[in-house]
Formats: C-alpha cells, structure tokens, sequence
C-alpha cells in the first residue's frame, strides 16, 4: 500500500510504537532540522542516516554544523555522506527489532528525510518487503560527517546577505566560504518583531530577554517575543509550534528554534533555551547573567529584529544596525 499523507505518523509513529528501535535511512537529501525533531520525539532510537547526494551537490554548511553537534551528543546516531559520483537519488527507511516476530519494516518513495519531504511537499512512500533490502545500505564510499578529511569530498555552501532594500535580499551562495557560486536577488516575506513594550519604553521583566530573570532559572535563558497580531496577518508565515526550524543570523551564527508556549507567543532554542539569550547578550553588550535593560536596547540602535523566511524550515534574522529594519 502507498500513502501520501501523514507520512510521519506511518514511516515514523506507527513503527516506533510497535517496538522497532533502529532505523536506517538512505535519503538524496536530509535536514539537521527534521533529524533533531524525530531524535527529540523518540528519545531511545537508533538512527543510521546515509545522505546520497552530498558529493554532487554539497551539504549546507549549518546542516553540517548541526549533524555533528547531533554525532557527539548522541552516541546511537551515525550520519554518513556519499562521497562518490553519481549521487544517490533513493529514499529508503528502513526499521529492524530482533526481539520482535515481523522484525523488518521498510518503506520507499520520494520523501527525502526533511520537513519537505514529511510536511510541506506532497510526496509519496509505499510500505515494501524484500529479503535483500539490506544491500542498498551498503555505501562503500560514504564518510563520517565527523571525519577530519570531510571536506576534501564534499562541498559546504553558506548563505551571505550583500543588500537589502525594503524586503529584498541578495544572497550570495557560497562553497567553502572563498568560492562564489552565484548572487541571487530575492523577494522574500519577513516580519519585525519587537524586543521592547510600550513604545520601546519598556521591557520584559521575566519574558522576552529577561526570560530567566527569576530564581531557579538560568538567568540567560531568554526568547524572542511574537506578537499575536504576526501570526494573524500572515498564519503561514512560521512552521506550526515545536517543530524545528534554522535560524541563520546576519553575524554568521545558526541555531536551531521552534515557535513555542501559549498562543505561539515565542521563539525558543530547545534543548537549552539560553542560546538565544547568551547570543542577544553577546550582541547588545550586557554581561552575561546580567537583566537586559531598555537602554541596552535602545543604545545598540535597533528595538527590532527582522526575520525573514527562506524557505519552510529555514530562516534568516537580521540584527544589524543601520540596516532598513531599524
């Protein structure tokens, strides 16, 4: 049988609650995004990940970055890059439990293991049994994302913002950092979110910046504030709540974020919730631990951020002073 919805509630769900704890995936293509959303959903599994397409066309540089901070913190996850021409198209998941009586669970298609691939594309996987499914696993030339000589096989790209003029963008993409692939020009949807009340005359006590601001908390911790009225003028706009999104950032950093707590009021860096307020710290000068004041705010020139989408599962926020956010 085929399916074309729910598809993570049928490749995902269904398989883990049935007691299956190892999955092997070969996608063409694969987010650091969806990968730390199905390791944070299920918490004991065994994960295998081949991504066939690395060698022909690169790995995003934040994807790479976060795929290995993913190698070091879990220890039954193994993510592995084809290094070899010609790339590999397939999308296979595969699951295996030796205690279980049917302990083999396979499933192909089109859904590459990312947030297009399981929400926002309409794809397709079919649930298939054969007995040498196990072969297609065997990529001789795939290499540890962790391996010290990575990048003597695959290509990193980055994203560069060079302009921006009243919503436009133009980007440059960028292989190993010295090598200009292309410059784009992009219209893109953005929306400016507040760090300061009341007409930039006041701040959050124990929200905002000053989330952790209180006793028993880590005092950094800290989210960006959205505004109601943001997700009613474009509902679309942010990926619906808890689910995993990249945040990249004028100044070169990337972290991971979901829209969070009542009423989507909130972005957060889950996991540990003070990266965002150690970054906004960093930024505006304030010591860290310390209460962000109005005036921090107000003398660093900017009481807005500006984030803009680039696309379903990854966004870029612009905090630089004097650019037309301000």
């Amino acid at each position: 049988m085929y399916y074309i919805s729910e598809l993570e509630s049928i490749a995902l769900d269904e398989p883990y609650e049935l007691g299956y704890r190892t999955l092997r995936i070969l996608s063409g293509y694969a987010s650091a995004t969806f990968l730390t959303h199905v390791l944070n959903k299920y918490r004991d599994l065994e994960i295998e990940l081949i991504i066939g397409m690395a060698r022909k066309d690169g790995i995003k540089r934040w994807d790479h970055e976060q795929f290995k901070r993913i190698m070091a913190e879990f220890q039954n996850v193994k993510i592995r890059y084809n290094k070899t021409l010609p790339g590999i198209h397939t999308k296979i998941y595969h699951w295996t439990n030796g205690r279980l009586h049917n302990n083999t669970k396979t499933f192909i298609g089109s859904a590459n293991f990312s947030w297009n691939g399981f929400r926002d594309q309409k794809e397709l996987l079919a649930e298939s049994h054969y007995e040498n499914i196990v072969e297609v696993f065997e990529v001789k030339d795939a290499i540890l994302c962790t391996d010290p000589n990575v990048e003597d096989y695959i290509k990193f790209y980055n994203v560069s913002v060079i302009g921006r003029e009243y919503g436009d963008l133009s980007i440059q993409i960028r292989r190993r950092e010295e090598q200009i692939l292309r410059t784009s020009h992009y219209r893109l949807d953005y929306v400016d979110l507040p760090l300061l009340i009341q007409n930039d005359t006041a701040i959050h006590e124990i929200g905002g910046l000053n989330w952790g601001q209180r006793a028993d908390r880590d005092p950094n911790q800290a989210y960006i504030p959205v505004p109601a009225r943001i997700h009613q003028e474009n509902m679309a706009f942010f990926p619906p709540r808890k689910q995993e999104f990249t945040m990249l950032t004028d100044d070169g950093e990337h972290m991971v974020c979901v829209i969070a707590q009542d009423n989507n009021k909130a972005i957060e860096t889950p996991g540990n919730n003070s990266i965002l307020g150690i970054y906004f710290r960093n930024r505006l000068g304030v010591t860290l631990g310390a209460r962000v004041d109005v005036q921090d705010v107000v003398n660093y020139g900017r009481t807005t951020v500006r984030v803009y989408k680039l696309d379903s599962e990854t966004y870029f926020m612009d905090y630089g002073v004097g650019t037309n956010g301000t």
